[in-house]
């Protein structure tokens, strides 16, 4: 029965503990910058596990409940275990590999004490030969690293959750951490300089210097320009974490500054150690010795919730596997090595597909560049006139505001802080931009599309397709910067005797399905469509406007674009100018341009059908000159977004 209620108990605190999971989503995923994270509680865990593969961090349930913490509690301590997470995406390799940067000072202290064992006459014996002496350097820097890299955390979570620095809060804070034998008297049984990495957080904790047993000085009482050490290193840090720093910026920081001292006390012990032979000739130390350069041994406290310093080793490379896994799958998709059959695209057709991705790569990387620059501007600081100022040129509206003041002013003689002007004032104002941005494209596949003309149409596509799928990464990246979400999405129709719906818009996370339109568009563009009937096909996209879409175009929330690439005159000019005129009426923009040679009767055709009659011409000739196709849609296309992103500040 008591097993009973216990279960019961555990899965009534697992429900609550997902509620307030589910509560407090939003904040984790600012803290984090990952919104998708999840947080799930484990009953068997007694601490925090991250399993980057699975995007999960599960919770230790069980020691929740065992310590009593209440929710602001639980959330300080998974801010604490994830308050680098953030760094450690952007710089896995570096964490991971952090040994390698810090190659130098393992070397020269190394060295340092290579000579202490000479002077002592013991380089031959086995428990000194350097890659012992290499290793024991090297686990007790990373292990300094590891230390320095927590308080960070400490840091981080205090000034990004101000909440915790309220006294009560901040009280169950350092009684957490007593729990987990963090307390001023910790350190002192420790090695010089282990304690003195030890005793910045303990510092933070009860704003008092400790004091390590080994310490004939105590390190904390030297400054740094004229500033307390504790005072210099933990304004710096902060600093750095109010700019959104990571190890970049710390680790240089940390060797400059923090280091040195470190390094000192290690010496400082050193040289009052006794160097004894080894017995035999197998490394091991005398029995009943200590093993002469064995690491400090780590004062990680077994019941602690936080990931040791060899879990988030592990964490870091799961990490770096994970990255290192997409990076092969963007390689392999960028060389057509993805399995796109389930599709209906072949290994041949990938391979044509890339022939013309790496024929448009220059055009596209030109674009990316555009997409950056259009984002970059989309938020910018303009000039506001402002009245009732007290600097500035007179302003009647103004002086007429505040002439009691005024008359006040000229009783007293003073004249000061009078706010009877204007000026003009720099401000940040965003453009209100739409949340979907549909582009469509109507291709000729009919029977006079020849080699040239489809190789042309073919080459527009692909880069047009492609770099309209970078704008739209570049958009989901940039979502903040912006301040709303804006998608922009694409399809492809064919035209000839009939039409058919070649690419959707694939609203979806769907990359395959994304990637296999793309290639179809290209591929399966063919000239076996027989007549020119594109009036049919513009008709069926305006059926597909509802009137709830068509509302949303009318008020700018949403946009539709249409291209139409042609090399004659409609088959059926009447109906197209009418569909044409139909979709300008539901605020769609649409285009056409003509490629290749034509008469002068398709020629009048094709300028009755989208140059008259309108307040600015849609059709573009191009003519012969079919290879400047790419060139001219990419303009267009680039000349729409431009107009979207720069002229619609309170557009609704």
């Amino acid at each position: 029965m008591f097993e009973w209620d216990e279960q019961s108990l555990i899965e009534e605190a697992q429900r609550h503990c997902e509620e307030f999971l589910q509560k407090e989503q939003r904040a984790l995923a600012t803290f984090t910058g990952d919104p998708s994270l999840l947080y799930l509680p484990d009953a068997k865990l007694q601490r925090f596990r991250l399993d980057p593969a699975k995007g999960v961090l599960y919770l230790p349930l069980q020691s929740f409940l065992e310590r009593e913490l209440d929710e602001n509690q639980i959330l300080w301590h998974i801010y604490y275990e994830l308050a680098l997470y953030p760094d450690w995406k952007k710089q896995t390799r570096k964490y991971r590999y952090r040994k390698k940067g810090w190659q130098k000072e393992i070397d020269r202290m190394t060295a340092y004490l290579l000579s202490k064992v000479k002077a002592e006459s013991l380089e031959k014996d086995p428990a000194y030969q350097p890659p012992v002496l290499s290793r024991y350097v090297g686990k007790e820097i990373l292990e300094f690293l590891h230390v320095m890299d927590y308080y960070t955390s400490f840091l981080r979570v205090l000034q990004l959750c101000p909440i915790y620095r309220d006294k009560e809060y901040f009280e169950k804070i350092v009684l957490s951490m007593k729990q987990n034998g963090k307390t001023l008297e910790s350190i002192a049984p420790l090695p010089g300089h282990r304690a003195f990495a030890n005793s910045f957080t303990l510092i933070e904790l009860y704003q008092t210097q400790p004091k390590a047993d080994s310490w004939t000085q105590n390190p904390f009482e030297q400054t740094i320009f004229h500033q307390p050490l504790f005072d210099f290193v933990s304004n710096q840090l902060i600093r750095q974490i109010n700019k959104g720093a990571g190890i970049l910026e710390r680790d240089p920081f940390l060797r400059s500054f923090v280091f040195p001292t470190f390094e000192q006390l290690w010496k400082d012990e050193i040289e009052e150690m006794e160097f004894s032979p080894s017995v035999g000739q197998t490394g091991e130390p005398g029995k009943g010795n200590s093993p002469p350069f064995e690491p400090s041994p780590s004062k990680e406290v077994p019941d602690s919730l936080e990931s040791t310093q060899q879990e988030i080793d592990q964490i870091l490379e799961d990490m770096l596997e994970q990255q290192d896994q997409v990076s092969e799958s963007i390689q392999n998709a960028m060389l057509g090595k993805v399995n796109l059959e389930p599709y209906g695209i072949t290994q041949s057709d990938q391979q044509l597909f890339q022939f013309y991705s790496k024929q448009m790569k220059a055009e596209r990387d030109q674009m990316r560049q555009f997409w950056k620059k259009l984002i970059g501007n989309a938020k910018k600081e303009v000039s506001v006139k402002k009245e009732d100022q007290i600097k500035g040129k007179l302003d009647v509206n103004s002086l007429i505001h505040s002439y009691p003041e005024l008359t006040e002013a000229e009783k007293k003689g003073n004249y000061k802080n009078l706010p009877i002007f204007n000026r003009y004032v720099l401000e940040p104002q965003a453009n209100i931009l739409p949340e979907r941005i549909e582009i469509s494209f109507v291709i000729d596949n009919s029977g006079s599309m020849n080699a040239s003309k489809i190789e042309a149409a073919r080459k527009a596509l692909a880069v047009t397709l492609l770099s309209i799928d970078d704008f739209n990464q570049y958009l989901k990246s940039n979502a903040e910067q912006l301040n709303q979400k804006v998608s922009v999405l694409s399809e492809t129709w064919f035209f000839g005797s009939a039409y058919y719906h070649v690419k959707k818009f694939n609203d979806k996370s769907a990359k395959e399905k994304e990637k296999s339109d793309i290639i179809r568009s290209i591929v399966k563009l063919d000239a076996t469509d027989g007549a020119t009937d594109d009036a049919a096909c513009l008709r069926e996209i305006c059926s597909r406007i509802t009137p709830l879409q068509q509302s949303e175009l009318q008020k700018g929330k949403q946009i539709k674009i249409i291209f139409e690439i042609t090399d004659g005159a409609s088959s059926f000019p009447g109906s197209a100018k009418e569909a044409v005129k139909d979709l300008l009426s539901k605020n769609v923009e649409i285009y056409a341009f003509q490629i290749g040679k034509n008469n002068s009767t398709n020629e009048k055709i094709f300028d009755f059908v989208w140059n008259e009659g309108y307040k600015q011409p849609r059709g573009v000739m191009i003519g012969e000159q079919v290879e400047k196709l790419p060139k001219e849609l990419l303009k267009a296309v680039g000349k729409n977004m431009q107009s979207v992103f720069h002229s619609r500040s309170g557009a609704f």
